[in-house]
């Protein structure tokens, strides 16, 4: 469960703040610090980040994350599992009372919904790091996988920068490799976005 821990905290993190937010930025020098980081699934991610300026890196993560008017990849689950594809919709009321029920508060200190998809894999994180292994399938199985890989896709579709369609495809092969190495199946939820 450590490995499921370590993991879903540092894409939690990537995909809720900013690359360039200060969290972020230790966390990629931690990386770039360790011996063979080269060989990290992250180092292209570690390299993109390199290459590319702070503006694109701000502009990506804005038009994805964040949004103007239209968003081609909202992060929230609602968005793509309630009929209406509104953020707060039911699916978020669901999320919302499984945080409840095992005692775990994504409290931001914004009025925003839990279902985010960094969020998400923040409270993963936390549930991971109690072993808590029936919590952690039951997250993944009900909440987050039933829309994670299309969001993911859309991600990748849309990204203006090499920095996050890498950190999609990495998102995406980690969930793969947890939902098979714990024997996961995704509830079959119709998605609507």
């Amino acid at each position: 469960m450590e490995h499921i821990a370590t993991i879903a905290k540092l894409l939690g993190s990537l995909f809720y703040y900013p690359v360039t937010h200060k969290n972020n930025q230790l966390m990629c020098h931690t990386l770039r610090q360790s011996e063979g980081w080269q060989e990290s699934p992250f180092a292209p991610v570690l390299v993109a980040i390199e290459q590319e300026s702070a503006a694109q890196l701000a502009d990506d993560f804005q038009q994805l994350f964040e949004g103007c008017d239209v968003m081609p990849a909202p992060p929230w689950g609602s968005v793509y599992l309630d009929r209406e594809q509104v953020i707060f919709g039911e699916s978020t009321i669901r999320f919302r009372h499984f945080l409840k029920d095992n005692q775990l508060a994504l409290d931001t200190g914004m009025r925003e919904p839990e279902d985010q998809f960094g969020l998400m894999l923040m409270a993963l994180a936390k549930l991971a790091d109690e072993q808590d292994g029936l919590s952690v399938d039951r997250l993944l199985q009900t909440h987050l996988l039933p829309w994670a890989y299309r969001y993911l896709t859309l991600v990748q579709e849309h990204a203006r920068t090499q920095t996050y369609c890498l950190l999609a495809d990495i998102a995406r092969q980690w969930l793969q490799l947890v939902q098979e190495e714990r024997g996961i199946t995704a509830e079959n939820l119709k998605v609507y976005f």
